[in-house]
């Protein structure tokens, strides 16, 4: 089984707060060597409560997702022991716009949240993210428990 894991980091000022949390994503088995692409994903949830500010209740972000901790020239890798399994993370379902840290391993993904106003303090909100995530086809690597830990962090 095939897993990556992804951690949870948070930054932001005092007026306004954001937690964010996300679901694992795990790709399954995959066919060594010759075998297709493996195609997954993950939700990741930025929940806010805006700053109340000139009669709006809202917050933007930023969310990166870190290289990893089997990174090589950008490339990210689940590590077996010693052995690797290249993949790539995105941020649309085509899998053609790289999610990363705004580097190598890909751009940041923005998002803004709007909620309501309850007297003069701002509901909470909340926006779904999607993690697309892909193993390339015909990789020749041994059996094993292949997995990776990458930190997501929310900017506000």
């Amino acid at each position: 089984m095939l897993a990556l894991l992804l951690a949870l980091a948070g930054a932001g000022v005092q007026a306004q707060s954001c937690a964010v949390s996300a679901t694992p994503l795990a790709f399954g088995s995959y066919v060594s060597p010759q075998g297709p692409r493996v195609d997954s994903s993950a939700t990741v949830q930025v929940r806010c409560t805006p700053a109340y500010l000139l009669l709006a209740c809202r917050v933007s972000y930023t969310l990166s997702l870190s290289a990893g901790q089997t990174p090589s020239a950008g490339v990210r890798q689940l590590s077996a022991g010693t052995a690797r399994l290249r993949y790539d993370l995105y941020s649309d379902a085509a899998r053609t716009q790289p999610w990363g840290d705004g580097g190598a391993s890909g751009a940041l993904v923005g998002g803004s949240i709007s909620s309501g106003l309850l007297g003069l303090l701002c509901l909470q909100g909340s926006r779904n993210h999607t993690v697309y995530g892909r193993l390339p086809a015909a990789q020749n690597v041994p059996v094993g428990v292949y997995a990776d830990q990458v930190v997501l962090t929310v900017t506000y």
